[in-house]
């Protein structure tokens, strides 16, 4: 038989947990306004360090800001400068090279065509996009020998195909092929030849690849 005898009370019995809840309180009652605070000064001192920077970056945007004005500035007057010279270089570029065109002409035209009046107009106008030279030659002559028809025929065709004149005449029309009014010039012809030349731009238009982007 065995006999066993608690004199243990039941006041002094404890509880069997490891932790009371009562210390569980208690310890989060201290802690919870310890991390509250940690975070607070946590945000202070990174408010104050943003502070700095940002009055930093303020006086260094106060010195940057003359000299990047300075920069823009000179930028602008670099552009005016170099439209300025292309506008210049397309002008004299866009100029007839009359000498050119006249040797041409001297060795297109058969013996038997002598020139009597030979009008150049040219102006200034808006091409497309772009400002450039527009013009057109107008011809009188007066043609003898046995084929006149035959020979303004030649001129004509030399005018459309031989160098120069297709790199600077764009379209070429026989105006008036008639006999001679002239007492003295019965057996001859007289003509008039219309030459419109090609458009000299001042500037090339911008193309797609031009746009901005």
């Amino acid at each position: 038989m065995n006999l066993q005898v608690d004199f243990m009370l039941d006041t002094e019995r404890r509880s069997g947990s490891s932790v009371s809840q009562k210390f569980i309180i208690r310890l989060a009652a201290f802690v919870m306004p310890v991390i509250v605070l940690g975070l607070f000064l946590v945000l202070i001192v990174a408010y104050q360090s943003s502070k700095r920077d940002r009055n930093v970056v303020e006086q260094e945007k106060i010195q940057i800001d003359p000299e990047y004005k300075k920069v823009v500035s000179l930028e602008k007057e670099f552009k005016s400068v170099r439209d300025l010279k292309t506008a210049i270089q397309g002008w004299s570029d866009s100029r007839l090279d009359a000498y050119r065109l006249l040797r041409g002409l001297q060795r297109a035209a058969p013996p038997t065509i002598q020139l009597t009046q030979w009008v150049f107009n040219e102006k200034v106008e808006a091409v497309g996009t772009v400002f450039g030279r527009t013009a057109g030659i107008y011809m009188k002559g007066k043609v003898t020998g046995e084929r006149p028809e035959a020979d303004v025929q030649r001129l004509y065709q030399a005018l459309k195909s031989e160098p120069p004149f297709p790199d600077i005449i764009a379209q070429v029309e026989v105006k008036r092929f008639a006999a001679s009014e002239a007492l003295d010039e019965q057996d001859g012809r007289v003509f008039d030849i219309e030459c419109m030349l090609k458009p000299r731009l001042f500037v090339q238009p911008a193309g797609p690849a031009s746009k901005p982007k």
